[in-house]
C-alpha cells in the first residue's frame, strides 16, 4: 500500500470516531488508552471503535525488569481483548484500519516504543495498511493529534499529513 492510499484510510475516520477517541483519553488520563479501530477500508460507515484495556500497570507488577514503564508512559493492549476485537472483525468482514493510543503530558509522535511495537521481527508492518493514531493530552485535554503510516520506501512510519478535521475540536464535548 502506498503513503497515498494510505492518506485516503486515514482521511476516512469520521469525526464521531474521533470524537470518541478524544473522549476516552481525556477520561483516560493520567494515563495512557489504547485500542482499535475496526472497520471495511474506505467505508467510514462500518468504522467501529473498540477501546482496549492497558495492561502496562499489570505488566510492570510481574516483572519490573522486563517491563520498566507503567500507564502513564507506556501502553500494552491486553492480548485477550485484541483477540475480541479482532475475531469481531473478522465475522463481519472487517479490517483493522487504525491503532491509537494517547500520550499524556507529551505531545503526540510515533516513539521508538510504538515503531517497535507495530513492527515484526522482520521489520516489516505487523499490521500492513493499518494507520496509527497519536492524542497528546496535556492536564486532562486533548490538544493535539497525529497520524502515522508505513513509508515502504522509507522503510519507517512516517506522519501523515493529516489532522482531526477542522470541524473537529480537540476537546471533546462531552
Amino acid at each position: 500500500m502506498t503513503t497515498d492510499q494510505r492518506l485516503v484510510m486515514v482521511h476516512a475516520l469520521a469525526e464521531q470516531q474521533l470524537r470518541e477517541i478524544v473522549r476516552e483519553a481525556e477520561a483516560g488520563y493520567p494515563e495512557e488508552i489504547c485500542g482499535i479501530v475496526i472497520g471495511k477500508p474506505g467505508a467510514p460507515e462500518t468504522y467501529q471503535v473498540r477501546q482496549v484495556r492497558n495492561i502496562a500497570n499489570q505488566e510492570r507488577q510481574k516483572d519490573t525488569a522486563g517491563f520498566e514503564r507503567d500507564a502513564r508512559t507506556a501502553y500494552r493492549m491486553d492480548d485477550r481483548e485484541v483477540l475480541r476485537v479482532l475475531r469481531e472483525a473478522d465475522e463481519a468482514g472487517w479490517d483493522v484500519v487504525t491503532f491509537y493510543h494517547s500520550h499524556p503530558d507529551h505531545d503526540a509522535y510515533f516513539s521508538a516504543m510504538d515503531r517497535d511495537r507495530a513492527l515484526a521481527a522482520t521489520q516489516e508492518p505487523l499490521w500492513p495498511g493499518a494507520a496509527y493514531l497519536v492524542v497528546s493530552v496535556r492536564e486532562g485535554h486533548a490538544c493535539d493529534a497525529r497520524y502515522f503510516g508505513w513509508d515502504d520506501t522509507r522503510r519507517d512510519f512516517l506522519e501523515v499529513p493529516a489532522r482531526l478535521p477542522v470541524s473537529t475540536p480537540l476537546r471533546s464535548s462531552a
